[in-house]
């Protein structure tokens, strides 16, 4: 097994799935929510209505010469090299060299990165910047130096303007203190010097949101804990979403090892179940009150697979080294497909169930750029769509033409972008979008109907109005 887990292979896997993900990056119509934080990157700010804004700053950096596909998501890309080689030098610290190659190997193959991460959304950035905190963290306790506790909170900082559930390394760092025994940290004058220099960091959000009556901090909460019922069976549905996310095997495995290693008198062993299962452990919690996406907790998975491999590999358990081998090679499997499927659709859903294909995920890959080539040709100066997302798509595959404009509800980002006074006379297209196939369009009068198909199943549908005008409610 050694020979299989060595940084060779590590080496030819990561290199493999960074090449794959380039192809599907480059190759594949962006996902309305990486439309919508492109067109953030078009109106920089502080912060934002939904979330923090290093996504859009990041898509800013990587489209200053193109806005191609795979420009928008390049960010993602280097995260995934970045992530590899930091994994690799934590593991082997912890550990030692084989286990730091199937770290790298098994965090690369894992669905959530080896294909599901090729989009680039606040999970990006924040993922790194945890990830970073995490690693330097450890190199405090290793090397007990001044510098770790600031540049741990820098990053954590830098995790927070990436995505408010950053928050959870605090929650991790408690978890640590109190399995490991670190109760002479509350009495170290850096310990609150670190959680300085993270406000400091985020203080962009913060004046954002001070300046902004604290809207995107009020919406997260209730975006997060909306419901007042408890609804038992978001509990499985959030497993399964892990199941699906990190692989069934490496999931369950994750899961065990963290229970023998919070039990373990191993600071080693307390550390990486700490910045992991806590985190796992949250969302389960919050699943009480609402389905969280499968996304939510992707954060924690760096030094979950640290966990779950060094669990497998530790002992020379012959059974645990092939449940290894098995659940990462079902892992890439898996994740390959998927993403030739993304491109390809190469699952024939269709043959099984009209309803499963057009439910399919993979759907918002495809005929964006068939109704932004629609509304271009159009003599309009204007666009009005349902949604944020939408709006995103419409704008980015309109190059950016056409301005775009949500109606006054739902409430986002929008909201916070001047409407033009010639709106209400100028040529408008109001877009209409049908993710499900139900809506009788053909109710809509003057309605241009266009119909997305893929495999040759109507997947989707937009209905075009075009109006000499639009009256709608200031957003100012």
């Amino acid at each position: 097994m050694d020979r299989l887990f060595c940084k060779k292979n590590a080496f030819f896997i990561a290199s493999f799935v960074v090449l794959f993900k380039i192809f599907l990056s480059a190759s594949t119509e962006l996902h309305p929510d990486e439309a919508y934080y492109w067109l953030w990157s078009k109106h920089l700010s502080l912060g934002y209505f939904d979330h923090s804004p290093m996504v859009a700053w990041f898509i800013k950096i990587t489209t200053l010469v193109s806005n191609s596909e795979l420009a928008v998501r390049f960010f993602s890309i280097i995260t995934t090299v970045i992530l590899s080689v930091l994994i690799w030098k934590l593991a082997k610290k912890l550990f030692n060299k084989t286990i730091a190659a199937a770290t790298v190997i098994v965090l690369n193959t894992l669905p959530e990165m080896m294909t599901a991460s090729i989009i680039i959304t606040p999970d990006t950035p924040v993922f790194l910047f945890f990830s970073l905190a995490v690693y330097y963290l450890w190199r405090l306790i290793e090397t007990n130096e001044t510098k770790y506790w600031y540049i741990t909170g820098l990053f954590f900082g830098l995790a927070l303007l990436s995505k408010y559930t950053a928050v959870l390394f605090g929650l991790s760092l408690f978890a640590y203190m109190i399995a490991g025994k670190k109760w002479n940290w509350f009495k170290n004058k850096h310990f609150y010097l670190m959680f300085v220099i993270s406000f400091i960091v985020f203080l962009p959000v913060v004046i954002w949101n001070l300046q902004h009556e604290w809207i995107s901090f009020a919406f997260q909460l209730h975006h997060g804990l909306k419901s007042k019922t408890i609804h038992l069976g978001y509990i499985f549905d959030y497993l399964g979403s892990q199941c699906l996310a990190a692989g069934p095997v490496i999931f369950i495995a994750g899961i065990v090892a963290s229970l023998f290693y919070f039990m373990s008198k191993d600071s080693k062993k307390i550390f990486i179940a700490s910045f992991s299962m806590p985190i796992i452990a949250f969302f389960l919690f919050t699943s009480l009150k609402r389905n969280p996406e499968a996304n939510w907790p992707a954060f924690a998975y760096f030094a979950f697979s640290i966990m779950a491999c060094a669990y497998l590999l530790e002992n020379n358990s012959k059974i645990k080294r092939k449940v290894l081998v098995y659940g990462t090679a079902f892992n890439f499997i898996i994740s390959f497909l998927l993403g030739l499927h993304v491109k390809y659709a190469i699952v024939p859903l269709g043959l099984f169930s009209r309803h499963a294909a057009v439910a399919d995920a993979t759907n918002w890959f495809h005929g964006w750029r068939e109704l932004g080539d629609n509304l271009i040709k159009r003599d309009i100066k204007y666009v009005i769509t349902d949604t944020q997302q939408y709006g995103g798509a419409v704008a980015y595959y309109t190059k950016n033409k056409l301005k775009v404009f949500t109606g006054p509800e739902p409430v986002n980002q929008f909201k916070y972008w001047s409407i033009p006074d010639d709106l209400v006379y100028s040529k408008t297209a109001v877009v209409k979008v049908d993710k499900d196939m139900e809506d009788d369009f053909n109710t809509i009068e003057n309605a241009d109907i266009i119909t997305i198909s893929r495999n040759g199943i109507p997947i989707r549908q937009y209905a075009v109005v075009e109006s000499d005008g639009y009256k709608m409610k200031s957003n100012s």
